[in-house]
């Protein structure tokens, strides 16, 4: 700013740097400036609330925010969501497919899960060693196949029966009782 008392030019906005005069002030209390500056393109510049520049840039920074609010609610709802329903160990769950099977289709599963699994029966009770193959990872997917598979059993005999459930390693992971229905145990 341009001293009205000395005549030099300082960058302080309030005071002269050079004799201590204070700088005429408007009305709201802003200094009042004495000469106008150029931008390098030789255009006056403009008020900061004004400035395209800053406009841009609150825009920027506001799309920025709203792109960061969007992932963190999806990542909140891929948490909540996205996970695997709690299924209990000893607990009788709903049937995991729910849609209804015909004959064809439970002989259809049967050949498929006892064509690659080890069956055996002994005095009425079938036991199904699931392969590696076909031996699903999460928990929701190996109750879906035991129910599926005791289901496809029931419409096939004619009748309930117990069969107990290996995973590859030999280890019981279900177990259909003809009265219950079919349970986790581990």
């Amino acid at each position: 700013m341009l001293c009205p008392s000395c005549g030099k030019e300082s960058n302080n906005l309030r005071v002269c740097a050079f004799c201590q005069t204070p700088y005429p002030t408007d009305r709201d209390g802003t200094p009042r400036s004495s000469r106008s500056v150029t931008s390098p393109r030789g255009a006056t510049s403009v008020s900061a609330a004004g400035d395209p520049r800053n406009a841009m840039a609150k825009k920027a920074r506001a799309k920025r925010w709203t792109f960061i609010g969007f992932l963190a609610a999806l990542t909140v709802g891929a948490f909540f969501y996205g996970r695997p329903p709690n299924i209990p160990i000893g607990v009788v769950m709903p049937n995991m497919i729910a849609s209804p099977m015909s004959t064809g289709d439970a002989n259809g599963i049967l050949k498929t899960v006892n064509g690659g699994s080890k069956v055996e029966e002994h005095n009425g009770e079938l036991t199904v060693r699931i392969t590696t193959a076909t031996f699903p990872e999460r928990r929701d997917g190996q109750l879906a196949l035991a129910q599926q598979y005791t289901r496809a059993d029931q419409l096939v005999y004619g009748k309930k029966r117990a069969i107990t459930f290996l995973d590859p390693n030999g280890i019981k992971f279900a177990q259909a009782e003809p009265d219950k229905g079919v349970v986790m145990t581990r």
